[in-house]
């Protein structure tokens, strides 16, 4: 078992992430996501669209690139541009540059390539930042990106459970109910290449953009 992994991927690993929903809370306080179900159905949605299209194919071509640093460079650059929503670029570059301080703290082997893309990027989001990080350090691209799938996944339960509000036995029985549905998306991700990199959900771009004038919320994104 990779404990690093684990650790990177945990919810108290602290690069900020609860301090966001990505749009989240704009589906709540309108009222388009009440129940347990309407959580469900958005995280699948969400899971197959923005994390599937842009997180989790950024990590695969990141391994893909063969450490070849202006590659993931091109790939960062997509990604920020991409982001319409000025809190959704903000919010992912921040967990992306908080991702990479608290990996340089840990006192970890020194890696040449990890230091020299930490160095060198202008625009680490955390999807970027924790794909270069395990290709570094010899990571499983499977289980790295499943791991980040299951975090994400379940970060976004968190902040449903808080802020519908739904039981702490709602979430578990959300996430529980995803596990086929993660094997379904890692599969798809094997087909998908540039042509359809960051072909992430228009929707919730929009949302994202009205929690911008939200009159009270929870998250900065």
């Amino acid at each position: 078992m990779n404990f690093l992994l684990l650790q990177v991927n945990d919810s108290l690993f602290p690069i900020g992430g609860y301090t966001h929903s990505f749009g989240l809370e704009s589906y709540i306080q309108l009222g388009s996501i009440k129940t347990k179900h309407d959580a469900l159905r958005y995280i699948i949605s969400n899971l197959n669209t923005q994390i599937l299209h842009t997180d989790l194919l950024a990590i695969k071509l990141i391994f893909d690139s063969r450490e070849d640093l202006e590659e993931i460079l091109k790939i960062e650059e997509y990604i920020n541009v991409s982001a319409s929503p000025r809190e959704l670029r903000e919010g992912c570059l921040k967990l992306g540059q908080r991702f990479i301080k608290t990996i340089q703290a840990m006192n970890l082997e020194k890696n040449i390539f990890f230091q020299s893309y930490a160095q060198k990027t202008q625009t680490p989001v955390h999807a970027s930042a924790y794909g270069v990080f395990c290709m570094s350090y010899d990571i499983d691209m499977e289980l790295a990106i499943k791991h980040y799938m299951y975090a994400q996944a379940s970060s976004i339960v968190t902040n449903c459970v808080k802020t519908i509000p739904l039981s702490q036995n709602d979430g578990q029985a959300i996430l529980s109910s995803l596990h086929q549905e993660f094997c379904q998306i890692y599969l798809k991700l094997q087909d998908l290449d540039w042509r359809d990199f960051c072909n992430a959900s228009v929707h919730n771009d929009i949302k994202a953009m009205q929690h911008e004038v939200l009159y009270s919320r929870l998250y900065m994104s």
